[in-house]
C-alpha cells in the first residue's frame, strides 16, 4: 500500500454520522443508502467525500503525478477513460505533450468526467458518495486524483461563474428530498431546462447554485451547457411542485460545508465549515 495513504486514518472524526438505513444498491443518480431503492433520500450526505483541500493544495499538487499513476494502474475504467480523454486533449492542443500544470490536468479531468465512452462518472459518483464514511472507504477510493482535480476546477478563474446562476437537473429517480441537502457528488446540471428534461422528470431539480462552475467549453458535449456542482455545496428547498410526470424541486444555495479536509496529505487548516446537524425534514 502506498505510504501516502496512512495519514487518512487519523482524519475521520465525524461530528455527525448519518447511519445507513439499509444496504440496497442504488441507481447512479441516487445519493444515500435507503431501505427503499425506488425512493432514496437526498440529504446532507455525511458519507460523501467533500474535501475542499483548504491549506494543502501545494502538497496535493506535488503528489498528483504519482497518485494519478497509481490509481490509473489500479482501475481499468479510470485508465481507459483518462487515456482516451488525453488523446482528445492532444487533438485539441495539436500536441502530444503531457499535462505540465494544474490547469492542463484539470482540462483532461473534465474530459474524463464527461466522457460517454468509456464512461466513468457512474462509478466515480457512487464511490464519491461513500468515500467519506471512514478510513477503509477512503483508502479503497481509487479516484482521489480525479476528485482533487475537479475540486481545483472550481477554483479556475475561467471556469467559475461571476455570479450565482440557475441550473437544472433531470432524473428518473423519485427522491425524498430533505429541506436542506447536498448532492454529495460532482453533479452535472445544465443551464438549459429543455436539455435537463431529456434525462428525466421524475424528480426535476431547479437549483440556484453559487459554487457550480461551467465546464461546457471543455466538456465532451459543449452544447449541453453543463455546470458542475461540487459535493460540498448546500441547498435549501424553497418549494416543491407536483407535475404530470413527477415533481420539481426548487432550491437555492446556502453556501458550503465539508466534513473532511486534506485527507490524503494529512494536514491543512481548520477554516473549513463543518456540516450542520442532520435534519429530518422530508418533502
Amino acid at each position: 500500500m502506498d505510504s501516502l495513504l496512512w495519514p487518512v486514518v487519523l482524519l475521520f472524526g465525524f461530528s455527525v454520522v448519518l447511519p445507513a438505513a439499509g444496504d440496497t444498491e442504488l441507481p447512479a443518480d441516487s445519493n444515500e443508502t435507503t431501505a427503499s431503492p425506488s425512493n432514496p433520500v437526498l440529504n446532507l450526505a455525511y458519507y460523501a467525500l467533500d474535501d475542499k483541500y483548504n491549506g494543502c493544495v501545494k502538497a496535493m499538487k506535488s503528489n498528483l503525478k504519482s497518485l494519478l499513476k497509481t490509481e490509473l494502474a489500479m482501475s481499468e475504467t479510470y485508465r481507459e477513460t483518462w487515456n482516451k480523454s488525453l488523446e482528445g486533449w492532444w487533438e485539441e492542443k495539436d500536441s502530444k505533450s503531457f499535462p505540465q500544470n494544474i490547469t492542463e490536468f484539470v482540462e483532461v479531468a473534465i474530459l474524463t468526467y464527461t466522457s460517454e465512452y468509456p464512461k466513468i462518472y457512474p462509478e466515480f459518483n457512487a464511490a464519491t458518495r461513500t468515500a467519506g464514511k471512514g478510513p477503509e472507504e477512503y483508502e479503497a477510493y481509487l479516484f482521489k486524483s480525479l476528485h482533487f482535480l475537479l475540486t481545483m476546477a472550481a477554483k479556475q478563474p475561467d471556469l467559475k461563474p461571476l455570479q450565482c446562476i440557475s441550473v437544472y437537473r433531470g432524473t428518473k429517480v423519485d427522491f425524498s428530498v430533505e429541506k436542506v441537502f447536498r448532492f454529495g457528488q460532482f453533479t452535472s446540471t445544465t443551464e438549459r431546462e429543455d436539455m435537463a428534461k431529456k434525462f428525466g422528470t421524475k424528480t426535476f431539480f431547479n437549483v440556484f447554485t453559487c459554487k457550480g462552475y461551467s465546464i461546457s467549453e471543455m466538456a465532451s458535449y459543449e452544447f449541453e451547457k453543463e455546470v458542475l456542482i461540487p459535493p460540498y455545496e448546500i441547498f435549501q428547498v424553497t418549494s416543491v411542485e407536483d407535475t404530470e410526470d413527477g415533481k420539481t424541486v426548487n432550491a437555492t444555495s446556502l453556501g458550503s460545508c465539508s466534513n473532511h479536509n486534506c485527507a490524503f496529505v494529512g494536514k491543512g487548516w481548520n477554516g473549513t465549515q463543518a456540516c450542520p446537524e442532520h435534519q429530518v425534514l422530508y418533502l
